[in-house]
């Protein structure tokens, strides 16, 4: 059973974790990119604020030195400062998706009894999980492993309690059989998975039904 944690990451706007203002997403966008934008731009990504108030915080930030602006005719350019002492610790909050599959990665990678196949999927996976969005893992359970084998147990336990102290999100873990594809329920998460699911164990076409035998007539 995963433990509760409060305060959950928003992976829409990854820097509200330490700036929950418009100046932190303006910085998520620039971190993101190594290319120039103009405030509109940068309003267009957000998809939230106002015009103005975008460029409001972009020039608040050249003031402090983490961006850099260009005139370009009648546009403003605005970019990331990367050699500011700043720019790596902002470029790293800026990739927290990438490092939590790193991390469960490296973690499941260890695991004495390893899954025939584990992804991410959901909306952490689309990186658009919000505070109250879920962290979804699909575990597929290797054969000839119960579901009651201690190892097995206490792995999938920790790991979900892991995650979610991680990222504040709950990890919500969903394991099936190998014999579960076949189930109509079952392959429509599965279908999910292998539309938008990210890798984190095994190889994939695991996931896929095995073709049916034909049977010969003389």
């Amino acid at each position: 059973m995963s433990s509760i944690v409060d305060d959950a990451m928003d992976f829409r706007r990854p820097l509200s974790v330490v700036a929950p203002t418009l100046d932190g997403d303006v910085l998520g966008v620039l971190a993101g990119a190594h290319e120039e934008f103009t405030g509109r731009r940068i309003h267009q990504v957000l998809g939230r604020g106002s015009e103005a108030g975008v460029r409001k915080a972009a020039d608040r930030l050249v003031e402090q030195g983490i961006v850099t602006r260009r005139q370009a005719g009648q546009a403003k350019l605005y970019s990331l400062n990367r050699n500011h002492l700043a720019a790596g610790c902002i470029e790293g909050l800026g990739s927290l998706r990438e490092k939590l599959i790193k991390k469960l990665k490296g973690v499941v990678g260890k695991w004495e009894t390893p899954p025939a196949y584990m992804a991410l999927f959901g909306s952490v996976a689309r990186g658009e999980a919000g505070p109250q969005s879920d962290l979804d893992l699909f575990v597929l359970r290797p054969p000839g492993t119960l579901a009651s084998n201690p190892v097995w147990q206490e792995q999938l336990a920790k790991l979900e309690n892991d995650a979610t102290v991680w990222t504040g999100n709950e990890a919500r873990i969903v394991q099936f059989r190998v014999k579960d594809l076949k189930d109509p329920e079952v392959r429509k998460i599965v279908r999910e998975v292998q539309r938008e699911g990210v890798p984190i164990y095994g190889d994939p076409s695991r996931l896929r039904l095995p073709l049916r035998k034909v049977r010969r007539t003389a």
